[in-house]
């Protein structure tokens, strides 16, 4: 039994790496550079470093990399995202070019058993599967915005940090709507977390 699983495992690891290679034979010039770009920022940064729950930063930086490295464009987009366990959804940032979403930050997170880690997506393409796949909306949905409304009601804790969580997604959406937020955005960021100390983990 213990073999057959592990024949089927590997497997589908082949079956994995031969769909990601046919996938890479696809893109164009452009696109790969930026799947280039999502790879090392994964690797270096989200592995490298260990973030997690870096969902604004990761994309405020990737945009700015592929302005200033390579004059390409990506959308950052602001907005909820949810993993099949409840009724409400969570701010959460990832990229787009031409409409293909490209996310390196759902797939490692801090406390797996509360937020699973979802698929490691690049310009549509999952390049990794999590343990769910999320639902992601530009708009939050009005069932999800009554269960935050409910979880407001029964919880002055959890009122609290919905508020201050809505705030912070406000705040998001403003820098992504800007033209020179990502760059703002990542110049009010510790040292740490600087563009130029990212740039260092490419």
């Amino acid at each position: 039994m213990m073999m057959g699983e592990a024949a089927r495992r590997k497997a589908a690891i082949e079956a994995l790496k031969t769909r990601n290679v046919l996938w890479l034979a696809s893109l164009s010039p452009v696109e790969h550079l930026i799947a280039n770009a999502a790879q090392r920022a994964y690797d270096g940064i989200v592995i490298g470093l260990g973030m997690t729950e870096g969902c604004y930063h990761l994309a405020f930086f990737l945009r700015e990399y592929m302005r200033l490295q390579h004059s390409i464009e990506l959308d950052v987009i602001v907005g909820w995202v949810n993993d099949g366990q409840w009724d409400g959804a969570t701010s959460h940032a990832w990229l787009e070019y031409e409409g293909k979403k490209i996310d390196i930050s759902l797939h490692r997170t801090s406390h797996p058993d509360a937020q699973p880690p979802g698929d490691l997506v690049v310009l549509d393409h999952v390049i990794r599967k999590g343990a769910v796949t999320y639902q992601y909306w530009v708009v939050l949905p009005e069932r999800a915005r009554l269960a935050l409304e409910q979880m407001e009601e029964d919880s002055p804790e959890l009122s609290a940090l919905i508020r201050k969580k809505a705030d912070e997604h406000k705040r998001m959406v403003e820098f992504s709507k800007s033209p020179n937020g990502a760059a703002e955005y990542l110049s009010q960021a510790p040292s740490e977390g600087s563009y130029t100390a990212l740039l260092r983990r490419m």
